[in-house]
């Protein structure tokens, strides 16, 4: 977890320190997304960090010893020109806990213990960027696309169970729709239907890194897809 420096674009992520182990699994995925995450070890502290790094978010226990989490939201949203997104992280009952922290303007709340899977995905969602809760492993096999007519796309970087990312020299547009076959040696074609989620340029070789998701794979192959992400471990 980093310290506090400045950070002019609104990329900074505001913990409390009675949360952070939640969010330590997400960390190096928030990092790779340019987020930056600092913690305060009372609610005092979370107003003055988010005030100083110009915060886009706060993720925060519901107990910090100096103030409620109703009390540092409701400051969070009244004095800052950029208001960022308030997560809270509290007691299930009562339930006056959770309706304090709505009508302080919290985004969003989630009992305690939460799933870290959970908090990272409702964080990423209303940061509007994509959480990965597969982990990724380098695996390099060739991969075709079309449901028909079979194109040569190029190669996996890495593979998980929930997507890859592909090197190609095509660019497909963002939010397409694709039927992919991975060929691993000695087997029969993986199929596998994906959706393309963004597309960026290779700085090492000049081509294009295809960030595909697979939302639905078939039993059958998702089973085999492990197997092979397995091997390669």
């Amino acid at each position: 977890m980093i310290g506090a420096v400045d950070h002019p674009h609104h990329r900074t992520i505001v913990l409390s320190e009675n949360v952070a182990r939640y969010l330590l699994r997400g960390e190096s995925y928030l990092s790779r997304s340019e987020f930056v995450l600092v913690a305060g070890a009372s609610g005092r502290e979370v107003l003055d960090l988010a005030a100083r790094e110009r915060a886009a978010a706060a993720v925060l226990g519901f107990d910090l010893g100096d103030l409620r989490a109703d009390e540092v939201c409701r400051g969070l949203k009244r004095s800052l020109d950029h208001p960022p997104v308030v997560l809270v992280v509290g007691p299930g009952r009562p339930p006056d806990a959770a309706r304090r922290c709505r009508e302080a303007g919290c985004d969003d709340y989630l009992v305690s213990p939460v799933d870290p899977p959970a908090l990272l995905t409702r964080l990423a969602s209303h940061l509007g960027i994509h959480f990965r809760i597969h982990p990724r492993r380098r695996v390099v096999v060739p991969v075709s696309y079309g449901r028909v007519i079979r194109e040569f796309l190029g190669y996996t970087r890495d593979l998980g169970e929930g997507g890859a990312l592909i090197e190609s020299v095509l660019k497909p547009g963002p939010g397409r729709r694709l039927v992919l076959r991975l060929y691993p040696e000695g087997q029969d074609a993986l199929v596998l239907p994906a959706v393309l989620l963004r597309t960026r340029q290779s700085m090492d070789h000049g081509q294009n890194l295809l960030g595909v998701q697979f939302p639905d794979p078939p039993a059958a192959e998702r089973g085999r897809l492990k197997d092979l992400i397995g091997r390669r471990i």
